[in-house]
C-alpha cells in the first residue's frame, strides 16, 4: 500500500539525519531544467523507423534498431544534439540539493546534476566509468554516478539493447559499487520509471540474497489513473523490490513535498549563539551548567546541536555534548554535533564571517540566544546571528541575562510577542532568573511544539 505523505517525511527525514542516504535521479528529474525524459528523447528516433512509443517500449531496443538502421555514430549525434542545447537550472534539484546527499545516482547522459553544483561552488567527483572510482570521497565531495555514461564521452553511453547486454563486463566494479551502496544506504528514488531492468535487477538480485534483511528504499512517483496495470506495478514494486511509494497527482507536488521535507530536517538542528569574555566565577559556573543542560537535553530529545565556537560558552557547550556522546557510545559525532568556526581574514574578514553565519544558520530551524558581551562601538557576533536568523525565520528562542547582549533580544522578542507565537506564555521563562532545568525543558517544549509547523 502506497505510503502517506506524513510517513514519508518522518521516515526519511530521520534517515537523512543520520546521514544515510543516496539519490537516485531519473530522466524525470531533469525535465524541469528543460532535458528530454527518455521518451522525448527516443520519440524522433522512433518516427524515422517508422514506429510509436508507448508505455511498453524499451528504449535499449528501440535504440538497438536504430543504431543497427542508421549506424551508431549516428545515434550519438542524435543524443548529443538534443542534450546539449538546453539550459541547467532546476527548482527541483534545488530542493533535492538541500536534503544533503553527499552520493548521487542517475541513468542520464546530461550534465543537469553537475552544472547545478557548480552554480553554488559545490566540489563534485563525476564517476562514469569504472577508473573514476579511485576519486570517489577525494576531500568529502559530492559523488556523482552516472550509470549510463555520460555526454561529454560518448563513446561510452549506454544506449542500445547490445551496450546493456555487455554491461556487467564494461562497468563490473561500478555495478558492484551500486549494489554495496543499496545495501548500505537509503535511497530516495525521484524521476524514475522503474521500466528498464539496470536498477531492477540490482534490486532483485539482493533481495534474493538478502531476503527480510533487504534495505527500504523510497520513490515519489504520479499517479496513472488510465494504466490499468497501475496498482499492480506499485504493489510489484513494495512487495518483490521493498520499495516504499508515495504517489502525488501532479510532478509539481514534488518541489514542494522536498521542500517540506527540509523544513523538517531543519527544524531538528538547532543553532546556539553565545559567548562571553569575563573570568567571573559566576558568569563562568552558569555557562558550565547551562551548556551541561543544553546539551544533555538537546542531544537526548534527538535534536542536532550546531556551534560556531563562541568564545567561552562554545567550548563548555561542545565539551558537554562530546562527553554526552561518549557515555552514550556515538562514534560519528559529526552528525549530532556539527561545529563550524566563524573565520574571515584579511579586509573581506567581515563579510566572510558574514556568509560563513548565514549559510550555517540557513541549515538550522531554531536559534537559541546566550550571552554576549556589550562592548561599545562594536556589533556582537550573538547580535548579528540573532539579525540573521530573524532574516531567515528560524525559530527565536532568547535566553535573558544581566547586561549581556541576550537581554537585549530578550526585551526585542517580548516587546513583538506576537511575532514569536511559539513564545507566548513562555517568554518569562526563558531567563537567567529560572533554574536551568526548568530553562532546558521549556526550550525542549517549545521545540518541539515547532516540529509539524
Amino acid at each position: 500500500m502506497p505510503m502517506k505523505k506524513k510517513q514519508f517525511l518522518e521516515q526519511f527525514s530521520k534517515q537523512a539525519l543520520d546521514e544515510r542516504i543516496s539519490l537516485f535521479l531519473g530522466a524525470g528529474g531533469s525535465c524541469d531544467a528543460g532535458y528530454p525524459t527518455w521518451s522525448s528523447l527516443f520519440e524522433p528516433l522512433a518516427r524515422e523507423l517508422n514506429t510509436t512509443i508507448d508505455s511498453t517500449t524499451d528504449y535499449y531496443l528501440l535504440a538497438q534498431y536504430y543504431a543497427n538502421t542508421f549506424g551508431r555514430r549516428e545515434l550519438r549525434k542524435k543524443i548529443n544534439n538534443y542534450i546539449n542545447k538546453n539550459k541547467f537550472e532546476s527548482p527541483l534539484l534545488n530542493e533535492l540539493m538541500e536534503v544533503g546527499f553527499t552520493n548521487i545516482w542517475t541513468t542520464n547522459f546530461d550534465n543537469t546534476i553537475e552544472l547545478n553544483y557548480q552554480k553554488r561552488n559545490i566540489l563534485i567527483n563525476k564517476v562514469f566509468q569504472d577508473a573514476d572510482l579511485s576519486n570517489v570521497e577525494l576531500n568529502k565531495r559530492i559523488n556523482i554516478f552516472k550509470l549510463n555514461g555520460d555526454i561529454t564521452n560518448l563513446q561510452g553511453i549506454i544506449a542500445t539493447q547490445s551496450d546493456y547486454e555487455k554491461y556487467i563486463d564494461t562497468h563490473h566494479i561500478m555495478s558492484m559499487f551500486f549494489k554495496r551502496e543499496l545495501i548500505s544506504s537509503t535511497f530516495l528514488f525521484i524521476g524514475y520509471s522503474f521500466t528498464d531492468h539496470l536498477v531492477l535487477d540490482c534490486l532483485s538480485e539482493l533481495a534474493r540474497y538478502l531476503g527480510e534483511s533487504t534495505n527500504c528504499h523510497y520513490t515519489i512517483i504520479k499517479r496513472e489513473p488510465k494504466n490499468q496495470y497501475f496498482d499492480y506495478f506499485i504493489d510489484d514494486l513494495e512487495k518483490r523490490y521493498n520499495l516504499r511509494v508515495l504517489l502525488v497527482n501532479e510532478y509539481e507536488e514534488v518541489p514542494k513535498i522536498l521542500a517540506e521535507l527540509n523544513q523538517k530536517i531543519r527544524n531538528r538542528r538547532v543553532f546556539i549563539s553565545g559567548s562571553f569574555g569575563s573570568y567571573k566565577t559566576d558568569i563562568e559556573q552558569y555557562s558550565h551548567n547551562l551548556s551541561k543542560s543544553l546539551a544533555f537535553s538537546l542531544l537526548g530529545n534527538n535534536y542536532r546541536i550546531v556551534n560556531g565556537i563562541g568564545r567561552r560558552f562554545g567550548t563548555h557547550l561542545i565539551g558537554y555534548a562530546n562527553e554526552y556522546l561518549a557515555k552514550e557510545g556515538v562514534k560519528d559525532i559529526e552528525k549530532y554535533l556539527i561545529v563550524r568556526p566563524f573565520v574571515g581574514k584579511g579586509e573581506n574578514a567581515i563579510t566572510e564571517k558574514r556568509y560563513l553565519r548565514e549559510e550555517v544558520i540557513s541549515k538550522c530551524g531554531s536559534a537559541i540566544f546566550v550571552f554576549g558581551d556589550c562592548i561599545p562601538n562594536t556589533k556582537s557576533g550573538v547580535m548579528e546571528e540573532f539579525d540573521i536568523a530573524c532574516k531567515q525565520h528560524k525559530t527565536i528562542i532568547p535566553i535573558a541575562y544581566p547586561n549581556m547582549i541576550s537581554d537585549d533580544i530578550w526585551k526585542k522578542v517580548n516587546e513583538n510577542i506576537t511575532s514569536y507565537p511559539y513564545l507566548e506564555g513562555l517568554i518569562n521563562k526563558l531567563s537567567s532568573n529560572e533554574s536551568i532545568e526548568s530553562l532546558s525543558k521549556t526550550i525542549i517544549h517549545i521545540l518541539d511544539s515547532v516540529q509539524d509547523i
